[in-house]
């Protein structure tokens, strides 16, 4: 099994390469499968990402003006907290990521969780700052990933912190 920052390495680099042509069919065919859900249609709360470029492009959903869209504030000590999503009161963090300037948090009854690879039994190699499994291992609410065919791996070991997402979706 390969340590999580190699499989980071390698995902990382897959991603910066992924053909654009391919990559906008597979997040169109993925959200769609994504939306016609019983998940996605029973959630009243999204929690979702703001992607880096070269993560899976969430942001179509938001045209979906049935859903509240909450997406993730890091604080300290690794926590993390939902925040209404205001495409005008934005901030860039030190991670290169957009987040909210509100503190008002919200929890969400489904989150749409970011990763860099996953293995079959759902769990996955995030960004290396615990967030998501913090935040996720008190969370009642259901979890998806959106994924890209590469990003499947059976070379994931878990660890005792990791928390698996209940559903894949993918090509």
């Amino acid at each position: 099994m390969k340590k999580k920052a190699e499989i980071r390495k390698k995902m990382k680099v897959s991603l910066g390469c992924f053909d654009s042509v391919e990559k906008a069919r597979q997040t169109a065919e993925i959200i769609t499968q994504f939306q016609l859900s019983d998940v996605y249609k029973q959630a009243k709360i999204i929690g979702v990402f703001l992607p880096m470029p070269f993560e899976f492009d969430i942001t179509k959903i938001f045209e979906d003006e049935t859903k509240r869209f909450v997406i993730p504030k890091t604080l300290a000590d690794h926590q993390m907290i939902f925040t209404d999503y205001e495409p005008d009161n934005l901030m860039m963090t030190a991670f290169g990521v957009k987040e909210s300037m509100s503190t008002v948090s919200v929890t969400p009854d489904l989150i749409v969780v970011p990763g860099l690879a996953w293995n079959l039994e759902g769990y996955r190699v995030g960004f290396g700052g615990g967030y998501y499994d913090r935040y996720l291992a008190n969370f009642r609410g259901k979890t998806v990933s959106l994924v890209y065919d590469f990003q499947m791996t059976s070379e994931l070991q878990p660890e005792k912190f990791d928390v698996p997402i209940s559903k894949i979706f993918k090509v």
